[in-house]
């Protein structure tokens, strides 16, 4: 593994959210138990947000930047000017490292973001669509100044053969770049392929794991009659049900090099993303490899 993720700091148990919803992040960041950094999704333009990051900075959290409208796949390239504007708000805001789903923000030419189409366009699980994703990572690379993490989306269904992690562990061999892990997303996965993510748990270089999420979600039936199994839906406003809950402690032993846990919790309120923290924290201790990790832990307490 290349020693610049070994040297990239650990940042412990912290916060996802929209800085235009609630719950708050300065009041989070400044309550008994909050996160101990704040990761939030935005426009491309730093202007528009900066004040706003500030205030969480001031509070005394570092921000990790995770937005919606990179195409990380497929054929569309993602404009210079606007791989320029997301390199320059990286810089302004501190994030340590950028991370996004591989997944379609836009579609055809010019950029755009994922709630322009509703939601993410899943990739395909193929040959092909791995050369395009190595393209996209690669140029994404080629202008942003810190490390991307590439992050397999949540699933509805699974156009292609080839398995999660073969896919990811192959991308990010090739393009030498980091994984986020998001808990929900896999069950997702798991349900949509009727796979276990740990069947092909050697295909996926474990060390590159920086990151891991964990976010509410809701199972729904697979069609009307209930002949299918059910569907995983993300959605953080919800509670996080107890497939993801399982995911985590299931994965936590084999992901040594986890630098970041995050709890994504848009629209949750303050009381409950605490409480959570703290569920989440335990199970850090009691399950995570990582022991940077572990001891980041105690700077928190």
């Amino acid at each position: 593994m290349s020693n610049y993720l070994i040297q990239l700091p650990t940042l412990g148990v912290g916060a996802s959210l929209s800085l235009s919803s609630k719950p708050d992040p300065v009041s989070l960041v400044r309550a008994k138990g909050g996160p101990s950094f704040v990761e939030y999704s935005g426009l491309v333009d730093v202007d528009e947000v900066i004040d706003e990051v500030e205030k969480i900075r001031a509070a005394g959290a570092p921000v990790l930047f995770h937005p919606s409208y990179i195409n990380f796949c497929g054929s569309y390239s993602n404009s210079d000017a606007w791989l320029e504007a997301t390199s320059k708000h990286i810089e302004s805001v501190g994030s340590s490292w950028f991370a996004q789903d591989v997944a379609y923000c836009f579609w055809e030419e010019g950029p755009g973001y994922s709630t322009q189409l509703g939601y993410f366009i899943p990739l395909i699980f193929n040959q092909r669509s791995l050369e395009l994703a190595v393209e996209r990572v690669k140029e994404v690379q080629a202008k942003v100044s810190v490390p991307v993490a590439i992050e397999p989306p949540p699933v509805a269904f699974i156009i292609g053969a080839m398995p999660l992690f073969s896919f990811f562990g192959s991308l990010a061999n090739q393009t030498d770049c980091a994984i986020l892990l998001d808990m929900g997303h896999l069950v997702s996965y798991e349900m949509a392929s009727g796979r276990s993510v740990l069947e092909a748990i050697d295909e996926l270089p474990v060390e590159r794991v920086i990151e891991v999420h964990i976010a509410g979600g809701r199972l729904k039936e697979g069609n009307k009659d209930g002949e299918a199994g059910p569907i995983y839906v993300d959605a953080h406003e919800c509670e996080i049900v107890e497939q993801t809950w399982q995911m985590l402690e299931d994965m936590l032993p084999r992901l040594p090099n986890v630098k970041a846990v995050c709890y994504e919790c848009e629209g949750v309120n303050e009381n409950s993303v605490l409480a959570t923290l703290k569920r989440i924290r335990k199970i850090v201790r009691e399950k995570s490899s990582s022991e940077a990790l572990v001891m980041s832990l105690d700077k928190e307490a």
